[in-house]
């Protein structure tokens, strides 16, 4: 006669006949080892502090090289969108005046020589971008 019981440590499952020790979440004997469950909300939630504060860094970055870039587009139009009669050099600075007939010419008359409606100062730099100096 054979025996139906099954030695210590050896779990066995009635309903699909097959041994599930290495199925359980937990050990079948006090020789097995420890099993534990890592920790991963903990692990999920630092890495989700830590992305966000680097997506909002990189944010912030695109936020102000966007901004400097509408600025920077803007005054290299208003620049070359004004009246001159002359070729600027690159490096140096020029200043953009509102004339009486409502258009704007830029000048290498400094604001303080006359009294005219002066818009800003600009400096022409090597890619042919007019850089606001004021």
């Amino acid at each position: 006669m054979k025996s139906s019981k099954k030695p210590d440590g050896v779990a066995w499952d009635e309903e699909s006949k097959e041994y599930i020790s290495k199925l359980l979440p937990y050990a079948t004997s006090n020789s097995s080892p420890v099993i534990s469950i890592p920790n991963v909300d903990a692990f999920k939630k630092k890495g989700v502090d830590k992305v966000s504060k680097q997506f909002q860094a990189e944010l912030t970055d695109l936020q102000n090289k966007i901004k400097s870039f509408v600025t920077l587009a803007a005054d290299t139009q208003q620049v070359y969108s004004a009246k001159f009669k002359f070729e600027p050099i690159v490096g140096e600075s020029y200043h953009l005046y509102a004339s009486e007939k409502g258009e704007n010419f830029l000048s290498l008359i400094a604001p303080s020589s006359w009294n005219k409606e002066h818009l800003g100062t600009f400096r022409l730099n090597g890619d042919y971008k007019w850089e606001r100096e004021d």
